[in-house]
């Protein structure tokens, strides 16, 4: 079996970034697999075998295939020994964290970047405007949820991070929601718990933007 970490997936699909910002703060080498939708590549068989789901991103690691982000996140924490809680308590409140932001943060987040994608002619697609500004509205409120939390979070430990003063899986995983709510248009400032929280994370040794970090071409990727 390899230990080669082969990631499958998007520099357009903020789950995909969440992946690789993980193996790249955790300084963790991996080959990268672009699979673009816009050529089907996710309808193909193999894809298919890969992930029934035909959805990114997919790990492959140690002749196992690995779905759905959070998941892969909770894996990578446990083997690689980086950005996992230190005792019960802490890894209950981090996959806490992991399962709202499957459930309330990520969603609109994805919906309203393929909006911008459309409206970029990136995508065949076109929104009505009352459906996008439906979208619109549920990002600016998980955004001002996700706001409070952070500062109920700070209060409660007084570190930087959601789950304490280091950051974990956690913020990783909504960080990479975050990021593409900015590449969609939405601003921080006026946030100004994500805004700071954010920015802590941009200042993590090793980290790179979705766009800096993954091509649209297979590559290998180092520290």
């Amino acid at each position: 079996m390899s230990d080669e970490f082969v990631l499958y997936g998007s520099p357009h699909s903020q789950f995909t970034y969440k992946v690789a910002l993980m193996l790249r703060l955790a300084a963790a080498p991996f080959s990268f697999r672009y699979i673009s939708f816009q050529q089907g590549m996710h309808r193909t068989k193999d894809f298919q075998a890969m992930s029934p789901w035909r959805e990114v991103p997919i790990l492959k690691h140690g002749g196992r295939t690995l779905v759905q982000s959070a998941a892969i996140l909770e894996y990578l924490a446990k083997t690689l020994g980086k950005f996992e809680g230190r005792a019960a308590e802490q890894c209950q409140h981090i996959r806490e964290w992991l399962y709202w932001d499957a459930h309330k943060l990520a969603p609109p987040i994805h919906a309203m970047y393929g909006v911008h994608l459309g409206e970029q002619k990136l995508l065949p697609i076109a929104v009505e405007p009352a459906v996008a500004d439906y979208h619109r509205g549920r990002t600016e409120a998980v955004l001002e949820m996700l706001d409070e939390r952070l500062a109920a979070e700070q209060a409660r430990h007084g570190g930087d991070f959601i789950a304490g003063a280091e950051p974990t899986i956690a913020d990783i995983c909504c960080y990479g929601d975050v990021s593409f709510a900015q590449l969609a248009g939405f601003r921080l400032s006026g946030r100004a718990n994500v805004e700071r929280w954010a920015g802590s994370m941009t200042t993590l040794s090793g980290f790179k933007s979705t766009f800096d970090l993954l091509p649209m071409a297979d590559i290998e990727i180092g520290t």
